[in-house]
């Protein structure tokens, strides 16, 4: 058998067929995997802290996901103002456009930075990083550049409030147990050159992902490959590398768009821990107001590892 995992070419005839593939491909006989140096008393402590941080960004950090009252996505020389609605609390909602009348928030994106008109006074902000607003009471605008269609950047303008039932009453995330089997050790063959790949999202729009590289393992006694992702081209400049995956579960007791897993790096490796435990659903899960891109690749396992399908999917 191949030792990175796929079947028999050369190595950029086997990269073009994986990355032509839309599901996962298994081969005859398992690859010989690198040793995992990890314990798996210490990768059971890590899932264990790394669970209760993922509880803590839905609902209990400062901009918790389940904390935002509405969101809304502009175009260059678009414009939002801000509204309240009534719910079981005061909450807030985003109108495209410009009210007819004085004293609202408003804010403008131009391309190269966002206007905010906050009732009062006009000031304008750089988009290198997030931008945050006080907007008082325990309600906060926070924006920041993102992508809206292949290549093309908008401004997510989101509105947070501290009071957001959704994220006072949320009860945690569901995983299953802990699985030591899932850890693997993969190894990864570079792209030639970085692929850009555009996915459908949860929104109807599309997005693009630079594929750099392909992750071969085998799990459950299975060959398998995934696709790494990354926003960078340069191998060199990679920090973290992304998978977006579906499993024979998808839809029924894992989340049906699809999961993800990050993982963070210097440079592009050649070879990758990757734990399945910390396999995630997508903010649009739970939450309306993101943009996530769905999954084509799918392991032929059913994977109990990782995060289970939301309520009410």
């Amino acid at each position: 058998a191949d030792k990175g995992g796929l079947c028999k070419g050369t190595a950029m005839k086997r990269f073009l067929v994986a990355l032509g593939l839309m599901t996962l491909a298994s081969c005859a006989s398992v690859p010989e995997q690198p040793t995992i140096t990890t314990s798996p008393a210490q990768s059971l402590a890590d899932w264990e802290t790394w669970k209760a941080n993922e509880n803590a960004a839905w609902s209990t950090k400062e901009f918790a996901i389940l904390k935002i009252d509405d969101a809304i996505y502009l175009k260059k020389h678009e414009s939002a103002w801000l509204t309240t609605r009534e719910h079981k609390v005061l909450g807030y909602q985003w109108l495209l456009g410009r009210p007819r009348s004085a004293g609202h928030f408003v804010i403008t994106y131009t391309g190269d930075k966002a206007k905010v008109f906050d009732r009062h006074t006009l000031k304008e902000y750089d988009l290198a990083e997030t931008q945050t607003v006080k907007f008082g009471n325990g309600i906060d605008v926070r924006f920041a550049r993102t992508q809206i269609s292949p290549g093309v950047n908008g401004l997510r303008v989101m509105v947070y409030n501290q009071a957001q039932p959704a994220a006072r009453d949320f009860k945690g995330l569901s995983h299953f147990p802990y699985d030591p089997s899932a850890v693997v050790e993969a190894r990864v063959e570079a792209a030639p050159q970085a692929e850009p790949v555009d996915f459908q999202t949860s929104r109807g729009w599309q997005k693009r992902f630079n594929r750099v590289g392909i992750a071969s393992f085998s799990l459950q006694g299975k060959a398998m490959t995934l696709g790494l992702y990354s926003d960078e081209t340069d191998p060199a400049k990679i920090t973290s590398v992304s998978a977006f995956f579906l499993d024979e579960l998808s839809g029924s007791e894992t989340y049906g768009v699809g999961r993800y897993f990050d993982i963070d790096v210097k440079g592009l490796p050649k070879t990758l821990t990757i734990d399945f435990n910390r396999a995630y659903n997508p903010n649009c899960a739970r939450s309306p107001h993101y943009n996530c891109p769905v999954a084509v690749e799918k392991l032929p396992i059913a994977l109990r590892a990782g995060e289970m399908i939301p309520p009410k999917h």
